[in-house]
């Protein structure tokens, strides 16, 4: 099995207002930073799908294609919040295989070191990572 790649990206003000565009999730904790510094994080953070987008690029990546096959499976725990201007690196452990299908432990982590999310992707049997 090929190894899961390393993805790095770094969530800028662009993202978070095209993301809320696109969701309509106008949220002043995402697009206002002048209300979302008085608030409860003290500044921007970014949606949770921000966060999640590096996870999919890497799945997409190790896969060998431009997308997730149907029936790939990705549970998902939020653990901290995005910030504006974090760098995220999706990393994953080894991958096992339990039942025939192909399970890796993900994590999502910012510069400092703060885990943002963890999840656990499961690839059906059938469906193999390529070499």
């Amino acid at each position: 099995m090929r190894p899961f790649p390393e993805v790095v990206h770094t969530v800028g003000q662009g993202a978070i207002d095209a993301y809320a565009a696109l969701s309509g999730d106008c949220n002043p904790l995402h697009v206002d930073p002048d209300y979302a510094a008085a608030g409860p994080f003290g500044g921007v953070i970014a949606h949770g799908p921000i966060a999640l987008q590096v996870v999919w690029e890497a799945v997409a990546g190790w896969l060998g294609g431009s997308g997730v096959p149907p029936g790939v499976c990705l549970d998902v725990a939020y653990r901290a919040p995005t910030r504006l201007g974090d760098t995220l690196t999706c990393r994953a452990e080894p991958p096992t295989v339990h039942a025939g299908d192909v399970v890796l432990s993900i994590a999502v982590v910012g510069q400092d070191g703060v885990e943002v999310l963890q999840a656990l992707l499961v690839v059906p049997r059938g469906i193999v990572p390529p070499d």
